[in-house]
C-alpha cells in the first residue's frame, strides 16, 4: 500500500525540480491541495481494502485513449486505465454513487471482468483533461476496409506511407499501426522493423528480401505506436530491459493475418520487429517457387515415396518453410495421415494435423516428434532439426515407413550430411534413413513495369559460356540456349525505386543413391560427395541454376552475383 507521506514527498519534488519562475504560488498551491486530496484517496483505499492509484501519472494506453469519452468519464468519475483482454482496470473516486454504479454494471453487462482502484476526484478529472487534450486532434478510427479501397497499387501505398507520418497527430495509434500494418501486405513485405535511434524511430519493410526505410517518427510518436503494438501484443508495456515475444492479428481481405512480435531492448529504447504471417495465402506450386531441372524432378519425385526423410536446406528467410507446405500438399490426399510440428503455425492446411511447439512450457520438437509418432502418421513434418534427440528420433521414424520432412541450416546440399553427423547422427543411420535434400536461395525478379531489355554483353556471353559449359559436362541432356536478352533495372513507385518485385528459388538438390551411401558410411569429405552428385547425378549448383535463370529472362546477373557469389568482374 503507499503511504500518504511518499506521495506529499513526492509533490514537494516535482515542485523543487521546477525552474524558480516556473513554481508560481498558484502551482504550489495546486500540488499541495492535490497532495491532500491524494492522501484522502489513499485512506478511502484502506478503509475499503481495494487497491490505490495515482491516475494522474500513470501512462495511458493510447488504444484506450482513442476509446474514452471525455465526458461520460467526468460524469461517471469513472476513468478505465488499463486493459488486457476482458480484463479492465478503473479508477473511481465514489463506487457507491449511483451514477457511477450504473455505468460499471454496463460494462459487466458485456462482458468485461471489472476491477476497481481507488483514485482521487482530482486525479481523475485531471487526466480526463489531459485526454481532452488529445482527442480534439483524432480523426474517426481508421478502418482496414478503407484501406483496401484506396491503396490501389504499391505506388500509391508507398506515397500513403510516406504520409503518415506528417498526419499522425491526426489520427489515433491503433489506426496509424493499422496503415502501417495494411502497408505491409500491400507491398509484400514479410517483416516490419521499428528501429530506434537518438533522434528517432525509423520504420523498414523487409520486401524481397531486402530492408528498405518506409517512414520515421520522433520518439513521441513513434512510442505511441510501438505501445498499441506492444499492447495488441499482449507484451507488458511497463517492462522495456529485456526481450519480449508475442502475437497479434488484423483483418484484410477478408482474411486474417497473424502478426509474430519481437522486441529487444536498445540503447535507444526497443526494437521491434514483426513478421507477417499469411495463413490465408494460397500454396504455390514448386514451378511456380522457381524450381527447375534436377531440383524439380526430385521434389515431383519425392511425392511417390513410401518412406524416408527429405530436408530441405538455407539461411532463414530462404523460403524454406513454403517449400516444405508446397510438399505436405503433394502429399495430402484422403489417404494418408499427415501431422507437424511448427513454430509458428505459418500456414492451415485442409485435412492435415498442426501442432504448435511451446518451448516456454517444455513442448519442444523432440518431445513433440515423439507423440507425433503416437499419433499413427504416414507422414510427418518437422518444422526444424537443431538438436541430437529430434534428428535420431527423425532418422528412426523414416526407416520405419513414415516420410519426415523438415529444414536444416546449411549453406549447401551437401552439407547436410556432415551436420546432422555433428549433431550426433551415427553414419549408418543417416545413409539408410535420408532419402532426399533439397538447397535453396531465393533471389529478387525484375520488375515488370521498369526493366528493361538489353543485349548482352561480349563478356556477359563470355560467363554465360563457362557456366553452360560445366552444366553440360553433367547434364549433357539440358537444353541450353545463349540468352537473346538480359534485363535491366531501373526503379519506379511500383517496386518502390528498386528495380525488382517478386522472388523465386534457385537450388541445388541430390537424392540417396549407392555410391553417396557408399561415401557416407566411409566418413568421405563432403567435396568427395559434392564431386558423387554432380558427375552421378548431374546436380547444378546454386550458381548454375541462377545463371540458368538469368538466362532465361527470371532475375539478373547482379541477384545471382548478390546471392551466389558468381564474379562478374568485365561481364557488366
Amino acid at each position: 500500500m503507499v503511504d500518504a507521506k511518499q506521495i506529499l514527498d513526492l509533490q514537494k519534488k516535482k515542485i523543487n525540480a521546477q525552474p524558480l519562475e516556473a513554481a508560481t504560488a498558484a502551482d504550489t498551491l495546486s500540488e499541495i491541495n492535490r497532495g491532500f486530496a491524494e492522501k484522502k484517496a489513499i485512506a478511502l483505499a484502506q478503509k475499503l481494502k481495494l487497491p490505490y492509484i495515482d491516475i494522474l501519472d500513470f501512462p495511458i494506453s493510447s488504444d484506450l485513449i482513442s476509446k474514452t469519452n471525455a465526458d461520460e468519464a467526468v460524469k461517471n468519475l469513472a476513468f478505465p486505465f488499463f486493459q488486457i483482454g476482458k480484463k479492465m482496470k478503473i479508477a473511481v473516486a465514489n463506487f457507491e454513487n449511483p451514477t457511477t454504479q450504473k455505468y460499471l454494471d454496463k460494462l459487466k453487462s458485456d462482458g468485461l471482468e471489472v476491477h476497481l482502484n481507488i483514485a482521487s476526484r482530482e486525479g481523475i478529472l485531471g487526466q480526463i483533461e489531459k485526454i481532452r487534450a488529445l482527442q480534439p486532434r483524432r480523426r474517426e478510427e481508421f478502418r482496414n476496409e478503407d484501406a483496401e479501397e484506396n491503396l490501389k497499387n504499391y505506388e500509391d501505398e508507398i506515397k500513403n506511407l510516406e504520409q503518415l507520418a506528417t498526419n499522425a497527430r491526426e489520427i489515433s495509434a491503433q489506426a496509424s499501426l493499422n496503415r502501417i500494418f495494411i502497408g505491409a501486405l500491400r507491398t509484400g513485405a514479410s517483416d516490419i522493423h521499428f528501429q530506434p535511434d537518438e533522434q528517432k524511430i525509423d520504420i523498414r519493410f523487409r520486401i524481397d528480401g531486402i530492408l528498405q526505410k518506409i517512414l520515421e517518427f520522433d520518439h513521441k510518436l513513434g512510442g505511441d505506436i510501438t505501445n498499441q503494438l506492444k499492447y495488441a501484443s499482449k507484451l507488458r508495456l511497463n517492462v522495456a530491459n529485456i526481450p519480449q515475444d508475442g502475437r497479434t492479428s488484423f483483418l484484410a481481405e477478408d482474411r486474417k493475418i497473424d502478426v509474430r512480435v519481437s522486441t529487444l531492448p536498445t540503447e535507444f529504447g526497443e526494437s521491434i520487429v514483426c513478421r507477417l504471417l499469411d495463413s490465408g495465402k494460397k500454396t504455390r506450386t514448386f514451378e511456380e517457387l522457381g524450381f527447375a531441372n534436377l531440383a524439380l524432378t526430385n521434389l515431383q519425385n519425392a511425392i511417390n515415396s513410401r518412406e524416408g526423410m527429405i530436408l530441405v536446406t538455407g539461411p532463414t528467410g530462404s523460403g524454406k518453410s513454403t517449400a516444405l507446405y508446397t510438399l505436405l500438399n503433394g502429399f495430402n490426399n484422403p489417404e494418408r495421415k499427415i501431422a507437424t510440428l511448427e513454430n509458428p503455425v505459418e500456414y492451415h492446411l485442409k485435412n492435415i494435423v498442426q501442432s504448435q511447439i511451446n518451448e516456454d512450457e517444455g513442448y519442444n520438437f523432440a518431445d513433440g516428434l515423439r507423440a507425433l509418432l503416437r499419433q499413427d502418421p504416414d507422414v510427418l513434418m518437422v518444422g526444424e532439426i537443431r538438436d541430437s534427440d529430434t534428428a535420431e528420433t527423425a532418422a528412426q521414424a523414416a526407416m520405419t515407413g513414415h516420410i519426415v520432412l523438415s529444414t536444416l541450416h546449411t549453406n549447401s546440399a551437401v552439407e547436410a550430411i556432415p551436420r546432422l553427423l555433428n549433431l550426433g547422427m551415427k553414419p549408418f543411420l543417416l545413409a539408410a534413413s535420408l532419402n532426399l535434400v533439397v538447397a535453396q536461395r531465393l533471389v529478387r525478379q525484375p520488375c515488370q513495369k521498369c526493366a528493361e531489355k538489353i543485349k548482352a554483353t561480349g563478356a556477359e556471353n563470355q560467363l554465360f559460356e563457362k557456366y553452360f559449359a560445366e552444366i553440360r559436362k553433367n547434364n549433357p541432356k539440358l537444353k541450353i540456349e545463349m540468352p537473346k536478352f538480359l534485363w535491366r533495372t531501373k526503379g519506379c513507385g511500383i517496386c518502390g525505386q528498386t528495380g525488382y518485385r517478386g522472388q523465386i528459388v534457385i537450388a541445388e538438390s541430390f537424392r540417396m543413391d549407392a555410391e553417396i551411401k557408399k561415401l557416407i558410411l566411409a566418413e568421405a569429405s563432403s567435396a568427395d560427395i559434392t564431386i558423387a552428385a554432380r558427375s552421378g547425378q548431374g546436380m547444378i549448383s546454386f550458381s548454375e541454376d541462377g545463371i540458368l535463370k538469368a538466362a532465361a529472362g527470371q532475375t539478373t546477373l547482379a541477384e545471382i552475383a548478390r546471392v551466389a557469389g558468381i564474379d562478374l568482374v568485365g561481364s557488366q
